[in-house]
Parts: structure tokens; C-alpha cells; sequence
């Protein structure tokens, strides 16, 4: 009974692999598949394409397999939690996908393996490969979820050195657009995140899109509170006129009392 489980079950995953290659070896050698296959990536998300080289090979292929289940109503908002974990990359919900289904594959497969080496009783064996499929589905998910907390984290950390340095720049002259450039450089050492945002908002101010979409974008990005009232103060900032240095030390000892007021609640709650 193992036997034939376990057969099948690595059938339907080499048979699932080999469709994969056949795809991407048809797609490949046909110009006219690899072209609309490029504005299809393209159309769905412009601004990420130019975030990364040719994906490898693995990485390919998992797309490939994400690609058998159909769009999802949740779509836009899959990609906006990918985006928010770090992944900008216009294939990055079709890997996302085939992850979780080669999860809910391997999952069972490896149980029933370990089941039939270690001698477990059938019964437990057969009822527990029953819930793992469901549980290496979702476990993509909490992996995204820690990934957004992390570089959540990360960014909220160094937001107001961040700011510390545009105050800095602006006051020395140099404009929004330079002055994020020269943050993101500066600022790379301490939170990489942070410098790529605030690159991507610099490279969308130069392609024409205004500050203030450009600012809002980057809230969307990050989903970090603290980054949205930045944009909100910038915003109201530019319809005021007033002083964008003034305003951004402001905004920045009011992030580190806010950040100080946080350390000690946790620290109260561990207590």
C-alpha cells in the first residue's frame, strides 16, 4: 500500500516537472509565445521588471507550475503583500503559487516516506498525510507574513537616521529628487530595504511621475505606518510651502519618540 502510494505520488510530480519543461522549452523556441509572453509580464507590472536579471532556471519552472492554477479574485492583493515582503518581480506571484503547490506535494510525499521508514502505524500515517497537503499549501504564506514583518521592521528602524540625512541634504541645497538619491546611497549600509525604496521612488520621480504619486507609491510598498504620515507630511508640505527641512526634523524626533514609546510597551509586556 506504501508502495503504491508513494509511486504515484512521485508520478504525478515528475509528470508535473516534465509538463513544466516541455512548456518552457516550446515557449522558448517559438518568437511569437516569448514575445506575448514579455508584454503579458510587462502590462502586469512595468516598474518591476527592471528589478532583477533573467530568473534562474528552478525559479522558471516553479513559475510554470503556478501557472496551471487560474488568476484568483485575490490577485492584486497577492501581489501587494509580495511586494510588501521584498518580491517585486513581475513572475513573483506565479513562483508564489507554484511554491505552495509543490509544497502541498512534498509535504505528503516526504511524511509518507518517513512513515514508511520509521515503521509508523498505517493509520496515523494515512490520517496525517491527509492534513499535510493543506498545511505545506498555506506555509508560503507564513513565510511571506515574516518576510513582510522583517523588512517592515528593517525600514521602521531606519527611517529617521533616514530622514536625519535628508534634513541634511536639503539643507545643503540639493533637491528632493538628489537628496533621496544621495539618502538611499548613504543609507544602504544600515537598511538595504529602505536604499532600494528610496531609489525606486527617485527612478519614478525621473521617468515622470510626480513626487507626490511617487511618495505614495512608496507607502503602498512598504505598508509601514510610520511611512505614511511621511508621505502625508510631504504632501502637506509641498500645498503649504512651508519648510521641507523643518518639517522632516519634526517628523523625524517624532518617529524616534514614537519608536522609544514602542521599546518600552514591549518591554513592560515582557516583564
Amino acid at each position: 500500500m506504501f508502495l503504491l502510494l508513494i509511486s504515484v505520488l512521485i508520478f504525478a510530480a515528475v509528470t508535473v516537472a516534465a509538463y513544466a519543461v516541455y512548456t518552457r522549452t516550446v515557449t522558448e523556441r517559438n518568437p511569437v509565445l516569448l514575445r506575448l509572453r514579455d508584454l503579458k509580464m510587462l502590462h502586469a507590472d512595468t516598474s518591476s521588471v527592471a528589478y532583477g536579471r533573467r530568473p534562474p532556471l528552478m525559479l522558471r519552472l516553479i513559475a510554470q507550475i503556478g501557472g496551471f492554477l487560474p488568476a484568483a479574485d485575490g490577485a492584486d492583493a497577492m501581489r501587494t503583500g509580495l511586494v510588501r515582503a521584498g518580491y517585486r518581480r513581475a513572475d513573483a506571484p506565479l513562483v508564489f503559487v507554484g511554491c505552495k503547490i509543490l509544497m502541498a506535494a512534498a509535504m505528503p510525499i516526504g511524511w509518507i516516506v518517513y512513515g514508511a521508514v520509521a515503521g509508523r502505524p498505517l493509520g496515523n500515517v494515512a490520517l496525517v498525510s491527509v492534513v499535510m497537503p493543506f498545511a505545506g499549501f498555506y506555509l508560503p504564506t507564513l513565510f511571506i507574513g515574516y518576510k513582510q514583518n522583517q523588512r517592515r521592521g528593517e525600514i521602521l528602524s531606519s527611517l529617521p537616521d533616514a530622514l536625519d540625512l535628508m534634513v541634511v541634504c536639503v539643507e545643503a541645497g540639493l533637491g528632493m529628487g538628489a537628496a533621496l538619491q544621495r539618502v538611499g546611497i548613504e543609507i544602504r549600509l544600515a537598511s538595504r530595504q529602505l536604499s532600494d525604496e528610496l531609489a525606486l521612488v527617485n527612478h519614478e520621480m525621473q521617468t515622470g511621475i510626480s513626487r507626490s504619486d511617487a511618495l505614495r507609491n512608496l507607502a503602498e510598498r512598504t505598508g509601514v505606518e510610520d511611512v505614511y504620515a511621511l508621505v502625508a507630511m510631504l504632501t502637506q508640505t509641498d500645498k503649504l510651502g512651508t519648510s521641507i527641512a523643518q518639517s522632516l526634523r519634526a517628523h523625524a524626533e517624532s518617529m524616534r519618540t514614537r519608536r522609544r514609546q514602542r521599546a518600552e510597551q514591549m518591554a513592560r509586556k515582557a516583564s
